[in-house]
């Protein structure tokens, strides 16, 4: 098993935030980035190592399973573990972190996001689990996921950079808002 890149996936959210024409909700798009992985430690030890993705790495796991943990992290853990970090923006937090129509669609379109990702680069995608647990391995980039893996991740880890400086260079004033509310 190679040690899922999570953090790399709030890039992709932010990147679609930042991109999205629609009101979408930063901080649910955040959470449904990285809902997916949450399996990985324990599809491991159940599969004895064989696998470390499934239910929430496919599309109908996602949307359902994966879709219901996204909400529910983001209405009740997002807020109490950001509160803290964000106490001078508690209002904002608390209207964001509120179930409504753009939280959720804002957590499918996380999960989805992270999902497709990982499809581009993984030597395991169960994407039509459970109709089969065979992988799906057409958008793997170059036939090649040791390749894609390290394509993927190098360009992430550069879109990461870049954010960050961006980010930073806009003032410490607002940095955490911006980078966990939007």
């Amino acid at each position: 098993m190679r040690m899922p890149v999570t953090p790399l996936h709030y890039f992709l959210a932010y990147i679609i935030y930042k991109i999205s024409k629609f009101n979408l909700n930063f901080p649910a798009l955040i959470v449904g980035s990285i809902v997916p992985d949450l399996e990985a430690p324990i599809i491991f030890l159940i599969s004895k190592g064989e696998i470390d993705r499934l239910v929430l790495h496919s599309i109908l796991g996602s949307m359902t399973l994966g879709l219901l943990i996204s909400i529910f992290i983001s209405i009740s853990l997002y807020p109490r573990i950001f509160v803290f970090i964000l106490h001078d923006f508690r209002k904002e937090l608390d209207t964001k972190c509120n179930f409504s129509k753009s939280l959720v669609i804002s957590n499918i379109i996380g999960v989805l996001s992270h999902v497709f990702l990982d499809a581009l680069h993984h030597e395991y995608n169960p994407l039509l689990y459970p109709f089969s647990i065979n992988s799906i391995n057409d958008f793997v980039l170059f036939n090649d996921y040791l390749l894609a893996s390290k394509l993927i991740s190098a360009i992430f880890i550069i879109l990461g950079i870049i954010i960050l400086f961006k980010e930073i260079r806009l003032g410490r004033n607002g940095f955490l808002k911006r980078i966990l509310l939007g």
